[in-house]
């Protein structure tokens, strides 16, 4: 099986509805998807769009760029208006000019099936090295982090997602005991020490949350989410904003920004059919934000 056909974008068919109202009240568009991961989304949002649209497809994680784009090449034909960028969302909104243009932005800010099944650090029942960057440039891997950070730095960083004190305490305590033996190296090697302080029944839960709060930690995902979310603060033109989250911190920050830019917004959830498909699908939501 590869990469393209266990790939299944969230909540595409209420996207692609929600783009195509839109565009009855407009021709000329910017599509940016923030997210392209393995194309999923942007090869069923692009046929809908006119050839006088600009798009932009980004992504920090230039092994997903390129399956993307041989699943999409096809659709990129006589297209000038495109541009396909490895940059994270909040560089790439820093320069962007509309010139008046109605602007419509996607952001699936979960992992793609793909980087958990192949790409070191993300899934903790395959043993590898604790990496967990999209962008293999950025300087800081979960390695860095489980080995270097102190004590107070970790248990901040486990804390967000737990909300648990004793259970954070007694992880992070054992982490900083078994790293001065040896150095945790690996996810098995994680899974190791987190088990002496987790029992069997309880550790697939905290593993998934372990694993998550490296992984926001290590993308700066929460920061790059209040990036993206302060130049709509600050976007005087018209846009329509669809962000999927699947957790509460995410969803929290999301919630903040439409409470002080005092948008109009709806949430969409998967239908049962599709969580019947898809199931890490279950925990998604779809933020319509408009202005």
């Amino acid at each position: 099986m590869n990469s393209v056909e266990y790939h299944f974008p969230v909540l595409s068919r209420e996207i692609v509805e929600v783009i195509r109202n839109e565009l009855k009240s407009w021709d000329e568009i910017v599509f940016v998807d923030c997210t392209l991961g393995l194309g999923g989304h942007s090869s069923e949002i692009i046929p809908c769009l006119s050839k006088n649209s600009s798009i932009f497809l980004l992504d920090k994680d230039k092994e997903s760029i390129a399956i993307a784009l041989k699943r999409i090449a096809s659709l990129l034909e006589n297209r000038e208006n495109i541009k396909v960028l490895n940059v994270s969302f909040s560089e790439f909104f820093e320069n962007l000019e509309l010139n008046g243009k109605m602007l419509i932005v996607l952001a699936d800010l979960g992992i793609s099936y793909y980087q958990i099944k192949n790409q070191p650090g993300f899934s903790f029942n395959r043993d590898t090295f604790l990496d967990m960057r999209y962008d293999k440039s950025q300087p800081i891997t979960a390695f860095d982090v489980i080995n270097t950070f102190s004590f107070d730095e970790l248990y901040d960083i486990f804390y967000r997602v737990f909300e648990n004190k004793r259970l954070v305490y007694k992880i992070v305590s054992v982490i900083v005991v078994d790293r001065k033996r040896s150095e945790i190296r690996t996810t098995y090697d994680l899974n190791k020490s987190i088990s002496k302080v987790v029992s069997s029944k309880f550790l697939k839960d905290t593993l998934q949350k372990i694993y998550l709060a490296l992984r926001i930690f290590v993308n700066r995902e929460l920061e790059e989410l209040t990036d993206l979310l302060n130049f709509f603060k600050n976007y005087k033109r018209s846009f329509l904003l669809l962000i999927i989250s699947y957790h509460s911190l995410e969803g929290k920050v999301i919630k903040d920004f439409i409470k002080s830019s005092g948008l109009t917004f709806k949430k969409i959830r998967p239908s049962k059919v599709e969580i019947s498909r898809n199931k890490p699908s279950r925990s998604a939501i779809l933020w319509v934000i408009k202005k």
